[in-house]
């Protein structure tokens, strides 16, 4: 018996052991998915951050200061259609976005985002009359002015170059920018995540007092613009033999507009931390950083170009828009972003919207490093960090732990299945919490824990379902027939307070035994004795099943019973004595119904009604209280639950007390010391059990 439980054991490890590292391949083998559903997660997160979700009272709102002139397929079409404006179909001419550019720098803006493409040249000489020398000259007027370009071929991940031997993808003399920035980086490996190749071909002569800035969108790792979830705050540029850092748009703008100069002040990226004068943002293993969005949709007024381009050429001081006239002076001191916004070309999907424009994004990464940078804002909020994996797989490891526990501790499967999915909620909830609260802003990782979490507790579910059931099983066969269905269902229903160890526990124990058997045996046949003594047999064991008694065992014309186990009540005593004396009353019942036995079958025809008399049952009752030891008793091939101890001895001492001075019930001292009412009783004196030393008081119950 032994053995085969040890070889059960052994094979539900190994077996639960190989279902572990089946779910580890899977996780290696479609850590794809979880990155997928890790996005979605982010966004998840991000959406309870916006202004107006969680604890939106401790964030500054989305910046009044950040305006938006847009152009998309709408303003194309109409400024095309326009006698006023005259202009050809798009693209423009630069003589056009010079004397537009011109127009929105007399408004006294704070900073001017130039966000469109000007990669191609509508004149290579060096014409100063060309559209391209106005534009040029134009941009090298003002110093408040971040003009941007697009980045093309990324370093790989780990990839090794000499930089000297890389050719431009263009035949482009030119410097990317007179205005690279002055960076350090601590950290390793970081440049080859932030490093590219080539750049879009702009002469230097664009940026001579302007800041070149990189507007890429940090997308998925495919280069697709599927969800816009980072920002990334500078770049490393190899052109030729020579390597620039340049910032992105939004980093350059926050360096306009705090006046920040980015040849003489250097920039620290130091331990995930990008720190420059008085602000910090922190950033992942890549670079990145994860933007704190603000609203779902027009978060940065969305001016269209044509409503500026009509007050240009009519000479207004105002311009029309959402049917009101509005003054010029709008634009003073704030930062005006060119952007193109046309469907399908310059919007992405985000964590807060679908089809956001893409001059709303960088709107919104403008705002987090001007304003959320700023350590000095009070209500700025904090980019969020990333949590290093090894204290994720530790966090991870605690809750997987915590479902074991709880599977352990669990009193039953209804309760452990609550505390399981508890600590499913909590782990969910917490990495809600330590990524929305303003003290912390902590990404913590939720697919793939959540993936062993989970697969742990329908793990720990199963085996505790598995392990209850047996254990079930076990009490049904042990106590189906010892113990009252009542009885029987409590223990079946709540298996954990029943210890099937050996243990001592506190008991009353009952000897009921029928006596005058061998002369009934010898005056009726077999059948008909075997029929009487069941029957007092099964009206026993319905009193004592009634009463919540345990049946121990039957032996020839005798049952021992016993109270205080496998439950335990501070009546026990009392339902013990209860009942011994309804056994009684109802043998006197069973005595008075002998004379309806037919003999005639037998052929007892001679019997009288008199000698009926001597077929009359007599039951003698002994009971005890004490401690004994109760445990599963016998060979491997056959056991049985029993008690032993002083207390049992007492018991069978007493039963020949009755038979020798003739007495229905007699109890001990310790008995009648559990029962709260009093109960008629007689002190017979005081008996000495074989080797012990002392003396128990026996009482005769007077029924």
């Amino acid at each position: 018996m032994s053995f085969k439980v040890e070889y059960v054991n052994k094979l539900k490890i190994f077996v639960t052991a190989v279902i572990i590292i089946l779910l580890f391949i899977f996780a290696q083998f479609f850590k794809g998915i979880f990155e997928v559903l890790e996005g979605e997660l982010i966004d998840m997160r991000s959406r309870l951050t916006l202004d107006g979700g969680l604890y939106a009272q401790r964030y500054k709102q989305a910046d009044n200061n950040i305006v938006i002139v847009s152009i998309n397929d709408l303003t194309q079409y109409e400024a095309a259609n326009s006698p006023e404006l005259n202009l050809r179909k798009w693209p423009w001419s630069r003589s056009v976005w010079a004397k537009f550019i011109k127009f929105i720098e007399q408004q006294n803006p704070k900073v001017l985002v130039v966000d469109l493409n000007f990669s191609n040249y509508e004149d290579l000489s060096r014409n100063y009359a060309s559209a391209d020398m106005k534009l040029a000259d134009t941009l090298g007027s003002y110093k408040n002015i971040v003009l941007a370009t697009a980045l093309r071929t990324q370093v790989g991940e780990g990839e090794k170059y000499d930089a000297s031997k890389i050719l431009d993808n263009f035949e482009n003399p030119y410097s990317p920018s007179s205005d690279a920035l002055s960076m350090h980086i601590y950290d390793n490996g970081l440049d080859s995540y932030i490093t590219y190749f080539s750049h879009t071909p702009i002469p230097d002569i664009f940026t001579n007092s302007t800041t070149m800035a990189v507007t890429n969108l940090v997308t998925d790792k495919n280069n697709n613009a599927s969800n816009v979830r980072y920002s990334q705050p500078v770049y490393r540029l190899i052109k030729g033999n020579k390597e620039f850092y340049i910032p992105s748009v939004a980093l350059a703008t926050m360096m306009k507009y705090k006046g920040i100069d980015p040849l003489t002040e250097e920039i620290i990226i130091k331990n995930n931390v990008l720190q420059s004068a008085k602000h910090s943002i922190r950033l992942d293993n890549k670079g990145r950083a994860l933007i704190n969005w603000h609203k779902e949709v027009n978060t940065y007024t969305d001016i269209p170009i044509n409503a500026l381009l009509l007050s240009m050429v009519r000479g207004t001081n105002y311009f029309e828009y959402d049917n009101q006239k509005i003054p010029l002076e709008f634009f003073k001191d704030k930062i005006v972003i060119i952007a193109q916004t046309q469907t399908a070309t310059e919007t992405h999907n985000t964590p807060v919207a679908k089809d956001m424009p893409d001059a709303q994004i960088k709107a919104t990464i403008i705002d987090n490093y001007i304003n959320d940078a700023d350590t000095q804002a009070k209500l700025r909020k904090n980019f969020v960090k990333h949590i290093k994996p090894i204290k994720g797989a530790i966090i991870t490891a605690a809750f997987c732990m915590a479902i074991i526990i709880v599977m352990l501790i669990a009193t039953n499967l209804p309760l452990a299945f609550v505390n399981g999915i508890l600590i499913i909620l909590t782990y969910v909830l917490f990495a809600v919490f330590m990524f929305a609260h303003p003290r912390f802003r902590l990404l913590i990782d939720m697919a793939e824990p959540l993936y062993w979490i989970c697969t742990i507790f329908v793990l720990a579910f199963s085996l505790k379902a598995h392990h209850e059931l047996k254990r079930k099983r076990k009490i049904e066969r042990i106590f189906g027939n010892l113990v009252s269905e009542k009885v029987l269902k409590q223990l079946v229903n709540k298996p954990h307070r029943l210890n099937l160890k050996s243990t001592v526990q506190k008991v009353t124990v009952m000897s009921c035994n029928i006596y005058n058997g061998i002369q009934i045996s010898k005056e009726l046949p077999p059948e008909k004795y075997v029929e009487l003594i069941n029957k007092i047999f099964n009206s026993i064991e319905k009193i004592i099943f009634k009463y919540n008694g345990t049946i121990n065992r039957f032996v020839g014309n005798s049952v021992q019973v016993y109270w205080g186990y496998p439950i335990h009540s501070r009546k026990d005593s009392e339902n013990a004595l209860r009942a011994a004396i309804e056994i009684q009353e109802k043998i006197n019942e069973i005595n008075t119904s002998v004379s309806n036995i037919n003999f005639e079958d037998y052929d007892e025809q001679t019997f009288e009604e008199k000698s009926l008399n001597k077929y009359a049952i007599d039951v003698k009752i002994a009971i005890n209280t004490g401690d004994a030891l109760v445990g599963q008793i016998g060979s491997s091939n056959m056991s049985d639950f029993t008690v032993m101890g002083e207390t049992v001895d007492v018991v069978e001492r007493i039963k020949d007390i009755c038979l020798e001075f003739n007495k229905s019930i007699i109890v001990t001292e310790n008995t009648l010391n559990c029962i709260d009412e009093k109960i008629p009783a007689e002190y017979m004196g005081a008996i000495r059990v074989k080797n012990s030393e002392e003396k128990v008081k026996i009482y005769e119950i007077k029924i």
